[in-house]
């Protein structure tokens, strides 16, 4: 992931004044919606990102995996580094206690499950059951890349 002090960092903060607000926009409508898809709870989004990001597995790799693939319901094993709840609360800085309640409840929804010793990971059926806010994921991302690609001049 690029830091401020970079070529790219150097192009966002040269084009920020017509970068800037399409994130701005985009970013809070995003968040407004995916708090409607997880009953007004930003913390439940935050520690499903969590646990998505953190057991992804380092030699991942984006082009072996189609967005079909990714978001469909599947049987097929899903290869994951493990993460408790404890290590989600670090990351997070959400109180332990929220999150094992939280866990709880996306347990029910069935998009985490649990293993014998602790371990969390995003379900298959939180992909089908959540297609909409990742929709709205993409719709945002366009934006972006969009407001990006306007702003890029020739020789940038």
């Amino acid at each position: 992931m690029p830091t401020r002090n970079t070529k790219e960092g150097d192009f966002i903060k040269a084009n920020f004044a017509s970068i800037w607000p399409v994130h701005l926009a985009g970013f809070t409508r995003l968040l407004a919606q995916l708090r409607r898809h997880l009953d007004g709870d930003l913390d439940m989004l935050l520690i499903m990102a969590v646990i998505g990001d953190r057991t992804r597995p380092d030699r991942w790799s984006p082009e072996l995996s189609t967005y079909r693939q990714l978001t469909r319901d599947s049987d097929e094993p899903h290869h994951q580094h493990p993460i408790n709840i404890q290590s989600v609360a670090d990351y997070s800085g959400i109180p332990r206690e929220t999150v094992r309640r939280k866990i709880r409840v996306l347990e029910e929804k069935g998009w985490i499950t649990r293993d014998a010793q602790g371990h969390l990971a995003i379900s298959a059926s939180a992909a089908p059951d959540l297609a909409e806010a990742t929709g709205d994921s993409i719709a945002y991302l366009a934006r972006i890349l969009i407001a990006f690609e306007e702003a890029r001049k020739p020789g940038d």
